[in-house]
């Protein structure tokens, strides 16, 4: 009866130690679970494997808080995303962090895939609209006239599956591929010629300004987005050319900042558009050739939580 009491005693000692602290190649495990590396073996493949699944495999797992911190190693992308497994977009090893309901990849804060910046050279300036005068050859009128970048050459850097070109028409601006909170930067520049009044006008083409002053500022236009998709504080502080004598060649340039919280799916575009009023740009000032450039920089930061 007392080997038989022992034996009990033994086996319980033995399962809760078992229990309490795995170790692998090591008598004296230092956590719950310690793998050693074995010096005797510097060519056998030594680490922890984590379970492989495709991206669909992972998307049809039922999780919740009681998988919080679990790993799997994602072998490839999900065939259709779901808000679960959004930031699945490329191969590696991912943990789920329930308070989320999100697979998060734990190599990388911001992945490659979640930065988008393009640019144009060699771009048109376009006067789509004038506001607050009466019209193209109301030179002087104090009125606003809104400029577009149109065709140019792209010169992309990095793709995302999240951000795109606009391809609705050939005004250069964005498309949101999908939901998410997105740091923004543009950098734009363009050249008009001038010639003012009295004052050594050499270009019959030109109209004569009384002044050279142009004040400008340029604004994200989300043309026919609902307003209730976005949230924007894009913003480019109101700059201004100064007085210039004689006429010839000017140069306007600038950089736009901030973040679009972009709340539904392939619904949201903007273009960037130059305001100039004062001696605001005319059609004819423009007309010397494709001189605008435009750089756009998008960053999604997170998704958007309602």
């Amino acid at each position: 009866m007392n080997k038989i009491i022992t034996s009990l005693l033994l086996l319980t000692i033995g399962s809760t130690s078992a229990f309490a602290q795995v170790g692998v190649n090591t008598p004296t495990p230092q956590g719950s679970l310690d793998v050693a590396y074995v010096a005797s073996k510097p060519t056998s493949p030594q680490g922890v494997l984590f379970p492989k699944l495709s991206g669909d495999q992972i998307q049809q797992m039922t999780v919740g808080t009681a998988q919080n911190g679990m790993f799997v190693f994602a072998t490839s992308i999900p065939t259709a995303q779901i808000p679960r497994t959004s930031l699945i977009t490329e191969s590696g090893l991912y943990y789920y962090l329930s308070s989320e309901d999100k697979w998060r990849n734990v190599n990388q804060v911001i992945s490659p895939s979640s930065l988008f910046s393009t640019g144009y050279t060699n771009a048109n300036m376009l006067i789509a609209n004038y506001t607050g005068g009466s019209g193209a050859t109301d030179y002087n009128s104090g009125q606003i006239s809104q400029l577009f970048f149109v065709n140019g050459t792209e010169v992309p850097f990095n793709p995302s599956p999240y951000v795109q070109v606009r391809t609705d028409d050939n005004n250069r601006g964005i498309t949101f591929l999908k939901s998410g909170i997105y740091s923004v930067t543009i950098q734009f520049s363009f050249v008009y010629k001038r010639d003012v009044a009295g004052d050594g006008a050499n270009d019959a083409s030109l109209p004569d300004r009384l002044g050279s002053q142009v004040t400008y500022q340029m604004v994200t236009n989300f043309l026919n987005s609902p307003s209730a998709a976005y949230v924007s504080n894009v913003t480019h502080n109101m700059d201004y050319h100064p007085i210039k004598q004689g006429s010839g060649l000017n140069r306007l340039s600038g950089i736009a900042v901030g973040n679009i919280i972009v709340k539904q799916d392939n619904v949201v575009k903007f273009i960037p558009q130059i305001n100039t009023q004062g001696y605001w740009l005319s059609s004819e000032e423009l007309n010397i050739g494709p001189t605008g450039q435009l750089n756009m920089h998008i960053t999604r930061v997170s998704d958007y939580t309602p």
